[in-house]
């Protein structure tokens, strides 16, 4: 089946142009469409979320076990005999969880502002639930009498933001794959 289709070499670029199409939309008119099509409710979505981000989740982890499967402990493991689940679960996984992390930083950011700027446009999650974007398109009519009722959830929305993504660096960087600043000035 599908394990004898990968060691012939054709499911892995199937599933790569399948990823490709996917990534062919924009993400924002992709949650608007969804959004349209399945109502406006927090599991449309969620999935809707994860559609998007599913191309380039599966790139960045391909891309890290392919380098960590060349390395001579992986060759060890298959030349003991070892189950390809065993492989993956000890030797493929540890090894690329911090690309992961890494990587989930920005996702989250981009994320959160999707499901802002869907729910700013009405066609997310809807009143009386509270949102921070439904509080910014509530309440911009009377910016010019309270500019705090706008500022202060876009302001919350940019410090969620800003705060994962240094949460994930950080954690990035305990397991050994933060983006440094002295590497980017090299």
């Amino acid at each position: 089946g599908l394990v004898a289709g990968y060691r012939r070499g054709w499911v892995d670029p199937v599933l790569m142009r399948a990823m490709d199409v996917l990534l062919a939309f924009p993400p924002l008119l992709f949650l608007l469409v969804l959004a349209t099509g399945f109502g406006s409710s927090a599991a449309a979505l969620i999935v809707g979320i994860a559609i998007v981000h599913m191309p380039g989740v599966a790139r960045i982890v391909r891309t890290a076990a392919l380098e960590v499967s060349v390395r001579g402990y992986v060759e060890a493991a298959v030349a003991r005999g070892d189950r390809l689940a065993t492989i993956l679960r000890r030797e493929i996984l540890p090894n690329i969880v911090g690309t992961i992390v890494a990587d989930a930083g920005p996702r989250f950011t981009v994320s959160i502002l999707l499901v802002a700027a869907v729910n700013f446009l009405g066609l997310g999650i809807s009143p009386p639930k509270a949102d921070w974007a439904l509080m910014i398109s509530e309440n911009r009519a009377g910016i010019t009498i309270n500019a705090l009722s706008v500022l202060i959830p876009a302001l919350m929305i940019g410090t969620l933001t800003v705060s994962l993504n240094m949460l994930a660096d950080a954690i990035a960087g305990s397991l050994g794959t933060s983006i440094e600043v002295e590497s980017l000035r090299r």
